[in-house]
């Protein structure tokens, strides 16, 4: 590759001229990955198109330096590369993370640019949405790298296969974790800005612009980005047929046939057909084909413990299973608990605290075969996948939640609340009442024994709150409501009785 000299470090590229009159596309990686996702690819560009290929700052070949890795720097680059070769009006092909930033480049050197091809571009109106998928990533990559890469490569290719994945582990191998979460964290704050507006942006966008997305891209489906599509004035939209995000690598012929058709033909925008139903209407049925199940295929994992049954649910449906055994139930709410990643080390130490290392590693090894093994039984093939395990840490592939975590969430938000007491106090009685110890009796870890003691030793702090403000306000009938209640997490035996005595002596 050629290297064109950046101050403090060297960006590496390669420029493939057929004519030098002709149209100049220009590639663009993914965030984490280099300019190999090209190589399968570009054998099927039409050989009248000049190509470029190059690495960004911090990934592949090219070098990084001190300056932490931004939007900015990246477009810098980039229009100091289109100067060095001396290239006029180019099209920019982005994938994933390289669609988001070649959507903004228009804004930034609208001379240089003339199309965009978005490859996944994750059109998300949501600003949760992305957040959500941005921490989970944060989190798998500061916790252990090659979890993140198993979890990457499931999400991101279809099939998966060994050369595919290599393409990534190669290229996540060259990434350093300042420049990764440098970059996430600054478009998690772009996401967050009061005047970030993505239909405004799109509305605004002046030149041709092809959309193509995987049919089963599972985290930013197909049928969403068909919608925000349509606000740019002069788009056309594919979905690319048995592929996931990384369209590259998963249907490299078809997607290079479709752009070579796209920047040699006419793009003049389409104009709607003036008879039949209206553009409303023809919008509206897109949009619930768009919403049809068949190109989304969700990834939802909830427990429920509360009722004093175990019960597992896979995308709604109930997954049965010996969770009795070699503490399966607790080993899956504990990941769950913990936002579905943990490390090996830190399973160990709340399972088998005062075993012998080599015989707990041995015994979680076992156990996390026998709930790998409840999940490889359903006949739902998308749940076998559930666990990805590296030597250091385990992951849950997908949205996970149970019904004591969200109680947990009630509790936190109750002790902190600011609204008014008479809200506080109906607050907690209802909350009391969803409130059975003895449903985790069956729970034998001391982790669990503690998870109870610590949102029990939470909701009487919380009533003692309640009783002060009570006491002070005089309202003694709902001071008797709450300690005939809170029994069940009074701070010492008798507490409540005590409070009761004090009352009926008043």
């Amino acid at each position: 590759m050629a290297i064109l000299k950046r101050t403090g470090y060297d960006l590496h590229y390669e420029y493939l001229e057929a004519d030098k009159n002709g149209p100049t596309l220009i590639f663009i990686h993914e965030l984490g990955l280099d300019s190999r996702i090209w190589d399968g690819f570009l054998p099927y560009v039409d050989q009248r198109l000049n190509l470029l290929t190059y690495d960004f700052f911090g990934h592949g070949l090219t070098t990084d330096s001190r300056s932490p890795l931004s939007l900015r720097l990246l477009s810098e680059e980039l229009i100091a590369l289109i100067r060095h070769l001396h290239l006029k009006r180019v099209h920019l092909v982005g994938c994933r993370f390289g669609a988001v930033f070649a959507l903004q480049m228009p804004a930034i050197a609208p001379d240089l640019i003339e199309s965009l091809i978005l490859m996944s571009v994750p059109l998300l109106v949501n600003k949760n949405s992305y957040d959500q998928e941005a921490a989970t990533n944060v989190q798998l990559f500061e916790l252990d790298r090659l979890l993140y890469e198993k979890k990457y490569i499931l999400e991101s290719l279809y099939p998966v296969t060994f050369s595919k994945s290599r393409v990534i582990s190669h290229g996540l191998q060259r990434v350093t974790r300042e420049n990764y979460l440098s970059l996430v964290n600054e478009l998690i704050e772009i996401n967050h800005r009061p005047d970030f507006d993505l239909l405004s942006k799109l509305k605004k966008l002046e030149i041709p612009v092809l959309f193509m997305h995987g049919e089963y891209d599972p985290v930013f489906p197909a049928g969403p980005a068909m919608i925000l599509s349509n606000y740019v004035p002069n788009s056309r939209f594919m979905v690319i047929p048995d592929a996931s995000a990384l369209i590259p690598l998963d249907q490299p012929q078809i997607a290079a046939r479709l752009i070579n058709h796209f920047i040699l033909s006419d793009k003049t925008p389409s104009l709607p057909a003036s008879n039949g139903p209206s553009f409303i209407d023809a919008f509206k049925k897109v949009f619930e084909q768009a919403y049809q199940p068949r190109h989304i295929h969700p990834r939802h994992l909830r427990m429920s413990i509360m009722s004093g049954k175990v019960r597992v649910f896979w995308n709604g449906k109930e997954i049965y299973g010996e969770w009795n055994q070699r503490n399966a139930k607790e080993l899956l709410l504990y990941l769950i608990l913990n936002q579905g990643a943990v490390k090996r080390d830190v399973l160990i130490d709340a399972f088998e605290r005062d075993s012998d290392l080599n015989q707990a590693r041995n015994q979680l090894r076992v156990q996390l075969s026998h709930l790998n093994k409840i999940f490889h039984n359903q006949p739902d093939e998308s749940v076998h996948s559930l666990i990805i395990a590296t030597r250091d840490s385990l992951a849950l592939n997908a949205d996970v939640q149970s019904d004591i975590g969200d109680y947990m969430h009630d509790v936190e938000e109750l002790l902190w609340s600011d609204d008014s007491l008479f809200d506080r106090a109906d607050g907690f009685l209802r909350i009391l009442e969803d409130f059975h110890p003895e449903a985790f009796h069956s729970f034998r870890s001391d982790w669990s024994r503690s998870l109870v003691e610590n949102v029990k030793s939470k909701l009487a702090q919380i009533m003692a709150q309640l009783l002060i403000a009570l006491h002070e306000d005089d309202d003694l009938p709902v001071m008797r409501k709450i300690l005939k209640a809170g029994k069940k997490v009074e701070p010492y035996k008798g507490f409540c009785r005590e409070w009761l005595q004090a009352i009926k002596q008043r």
